[in-house]
């Protein structure tokens, strides 16, 4: 049985991100970068429209947006990277989902930018960042190095809320040896009373 194919914005038929919605994924703006980082980019705003294409990338099985959203990740990321990693998704999120969100981006990335990917952070047990509030986002996840690194890395991620995981995941990765670390996120969540 097919499944039609709608817009996971506006429910459009016979598109996964009409060219509507895709036109109105509002652009981030420069982003002031967590403590230990070199540079943070995202490619839009986590508002209305942002967050249907994130939640139908993590809850619906619609990674195939990380192709049809591939360019202008790739595109938002920094130059002179030696390798591209990701911030890893919970265990139980990762196996309910049948895939690392965090993971797709990163390898889509790297693969249009002739960068290789590797997996240098896991994370160890622990509530996955969504089930907390704010303040608890604010502490990170518990995640570690898995190996030595050097150079210039960029850790890719679906959204940038806090910027406690980044943060935590660029204090790792300088520790095992990175000179440079950049995040890149698809979305980023703007603070409360962004628009005032």
């Amino acid at each position: 049985m097919l499944i039609p194919l709608r817009c996971v914005a506006c429910g459009a038929d016979g598109v996964l991100l009409c060219r509507r919605c895709e036109e109105r994924l509002a652009p981030a703006p420069p982003l002031p970068p967590p403590p230990g980082v070199d540079s943070a980019r995202a490619v839009f705003i986590y508002d209305e429209v942002g967050s249907s294409v994130i939640g139908a990338l993590k809850y619906a099985n619609s990674h195939r947006l990380v192709h049809r959203l591939g360019p202008r990740l790739a595109a938002a990321a920094p130059e002179g990277l030696d390798v591209v990693t990701w911030a890893p998704a919970a265990a139980a999120n990762r196996r309910r989902r049948g895939y690392d969100q965090g993971e797709l981006l990163a390898r889509e990335v790297a693969r249009r930018l002739g960068t290789p990917a590797r997996r240098l952070l896991a994370r160890r047990a622990d509530i996955p960042q969504t089930a907390r509030d704010r303040a608890g986002r604010a502490a990170g996840p518990r995640i570690r190095a898995r190996r030595a690194v050097s150079g210039s890395v960029l850790v890719v991620d679906d959204v940038l809320t806090t910027g406690a995981t980044l943060a935590t995941a660029a204090r790792l990765l300088r520790q095992a040896g990175a000179s440079r670390v950049g995040v890149l996120a698809l979305a980023w969540t703007p603070p409360p009373n962004f628009d005032d």
